[in-house]
């Protein structure tokens, strides 16, 4: 049972009387079904036009933005849905990353060049290096010993010490003590340079493998400065989403306050509203009866055919 039809039965039994009960349905099935009709139809369009509101309040509508650094455009079909987006770069920037862009050929041969350098610097293992170092750096020292040794030989001559021989002890024969001395010295050097080689082997090594490892830093370098141009080319567009994402969030939130008093409008309130005023006294028995089409000389009265004609 639907509630003006409760109301209804509640109105016949105010009126009284046997035929109270059939006033009441008679009332409450006007009032259910006009209110149910028009209500209804008022309510949904109202909702429809509150969504369709709500729905405009939070539509995506970025703008261009211009700046410094460039333009963001976008298009729209002519139901103003949004088509496409994008960005032109400042003419400056677009002028600076052709050139960058444009030096990717010859950073690829630079890479290749250093890749092989490396390869070289890597091609002996750490050992023979410090191999090669020693010999290289005795052959620089060979000229000077040579002289040194022949300084030693006028000397002793000079000095008349050319047989002069000391014991060393030992196994070891005796020798010139000037000429000892000398010898020593040369092998304390060939000692330093045994140390230094094993650090100069290791170094060289590594320093292939360095420069394998930044082989491809030319081309990258481009690459991270033509990439930071167009970001720099982006932030209008940055700029515009985050604008139309914003004013899309507002308008969401603008909607839900459109669209609840749509839904929440009553009509049955309404109506139920106005039959209590009535049953406070606005309007009495006989008028509501008179309203009704059930008009009767007694409105107490107890022939049924006095508020319907059927019964007659």
């Amino acid at each position: 049972m639907g509630l003006l039809s409760t109301v209804g039965n509640l109105a016949g039994t105010y009126f009284g009387g046997p035929a109270g009960g059939t006033i009441g349905g008679m009332i409450g099935g006007a009032l259910e079904g006009g209110a149910q009709t028009a209500g209804g139809m008022q309510q949904s369009a109202a909702a429809q036009e509150a969504a369709r509101q709500a729905a405009r309040a939070a539509q995506f509508r970025p703008v261009g933005i211009t700046n410094t650094f460039g333009t963001s455009n976008f298009g729209y079909d002519p139901q103003g849905n949004l088509t496409s987006a994008g960005y032109t770069l400042d003419p400056r920037l677009a002028g600076a990353q052709t050139s960058l862009l444009g030096g990717i050929p010859q950073n690829l041969q630079d890479q290749a060049n250093i890749q092989a350098m490396g390869r070289q610097y890597m091609a002996q293992s750490p050992q023979e290096q410090a191999q090669q170092y020693i010999a290289n750096q005795q052959a620089l020292l060979q000229p000077l010993r040579d002289r040194q040794l022949a300084a030693l030989g006028t000397q002793n001559y000079n000095q008349g010490t050319t047989g002069l021989s000391v014991a060393q002890g030992g196994t070891l024969q005796a020798a010139n003590p000037y000429a000892s001395a000398l010898f020593n010295q040369m092998a304390q050097q060939d000692l330093a340079l045994a140390a230094d080689a094993t650090r100069a082997g290791q170094q060289q090594y590594q320093f292939g493998q360095g420069l394998l490892s930044s082989a491809y830093q030319p081309y990258t370098a481009g690459l991270q400065a033509a990439g930071a141009t167009e970001q720099l080319g982006q932030s209008p567009f940055t700029l515009s989403t985050g604008l139309a994402g914003s004013g899309a969030n507002a308008g969401a939130n603008a909607g839900q306050f459109m669209i609840k008093p749509a839904y929440g409008y009553s009509p049955s309130g309404t109506l139920l509203s106005s039959l209590g005023n009535a049953s406070a006294g606005i309007l009495g028995n006989a008028d509501i009866a008179k309203l009704l089409g059930l008009a009767n000389s007694d409105p107490y009265s107890t022939n049924p055919a006095d508020y319907n004609p059927n019964f007659a």
